[in-house]
């Protein structure tokens, strides 16, 4: 098997970051960005920059579609169900899902609509920051990938090919929903940390109380995650610090921050409330997610 044709959806900072790459690498025509006729004519017209260089993409109308080797939907969790609707018809039968959104459901979401078509999938280490169509990177970012059950599929190797190919840091892992929870407990603190609390990587790194909310939201993923039997690490928290301490820069900020600063709506219900949903479910306490959420809430109901 191999991927010739991709179809992306959603130009936000992972999707710039990651399709330019992408774009550069296959023939013209063959990597496509999904956009109706007003937001293609927007994009012409601002311009799509990463790191300051023009992303030159074709554009593709929503009902001129035709089934692709790969779609990469990398949309906010907000949009995901019309983003649903505008790629339909770019999925086949054997079309490849590869989701980018954060949290633990947006493949099962995708399923719902296309059983069995997605990969499990996380994105790592990169400080991408968007303001309108630019978007700026000093970590160009790693995304890991594999399948719900952990085996080793053609169609998983030729997305690894793929990824590789675009010159994109690719890993492949048979324990992905693991993965994807460790990532949920770094959204869950990273994220709402510095957008409740007002202050980039370096204000939650360095000592004091946004740091240890941070760690605390954290540790109530952890304890969630012991019942819905992922079992992360009790020091998984501790670790994550120690292995990413210096490589963000300190004045950069995660997604979240970003849509707080710009009035946009937050993912808050990926990643305080799943972790609330599911304390409740299995019966353990979340009082700091429950916090960060209804922090979040008044936040965004102070932009009305």
């Amino acid at each position: 098997m191999e991927i010739r044709t991709v179809a992306l959806i959603g130009l936000g900072a992972l999707g710039i970051t990651f399709g330019q790459r992408l774009n550069a690498c296959l023939p013209r025509g063959n990597f496509l960005v999904i956009a109706d006729k007003t937001r293609a004519d927007r994009y012409r017209r601002t311009g799509v920059r990463a790191n300051g260089e023009l992303c030159d993409f074709v554009y593709a109308d929503p009902a001129e579609g035709k089934p692709v080797d790969l779609v990469i939907v990398a949309t906010k969790s907000l949009a995901l169900e019309s983003a649903m609707d505008q790629m339909a018809a770019f999925v086949g039968p054997d079309t490849v899902l590869l989701s980018l959104i954060n949290g633990i459901t947006s493949e099962e979401i995708l399923e719902t609509r296309w059983p069995g078509q997605a990969l499990l999938c996380v994105a790592l280490k990169t400080d991408a920051t968007r303001v309108g169509q630019d978007v700026t990177f000093t970590a160009p970012g790693v995304l890991q990938i594999g399948e719900r059950d952990g085996s080793a599929s053609p169609r998983l190797a030729a997305v690894e090919t793929l990824l590789h190919k675009a010159r994109i840091a690719c890993e492949v892992y048979p324990d992905m929903v693991y993965r994807q929870w460790n990532k949920l407990m770094v959204n869950v603190g990273l994220n709402q940390v510095t957008a409740v609390y007002d202050v980039p990587y370096g204000g939650v790194y360095a000592p004091g109380e946004a740091h240890q909310v941070m760690l605390a939201a954290m540790r109530e993923v952890v304890a969630v995650s012991q019942k819905a039997g992922v079992c992360l690490r009790p020091d998984a928290p501790e670790q994550w610090i120690d292995a990413t301490a210096g490589t963000f820069d300190p004045e950069a900020m995660p997604s979240m921050r970003q849509d707080t600063l710009a009035h946009r709506l937050t993912e808050k219900e990926l990643f305080s409330g799943t972790i609330c949903r599911l304390g409740r479910q299995y019966g353990v306490p979340t009082p700091v997610n429950d916090r960060l959420y209804n922090e979040l809430c008044r936040i965004e109901q102070s932009w009305q």
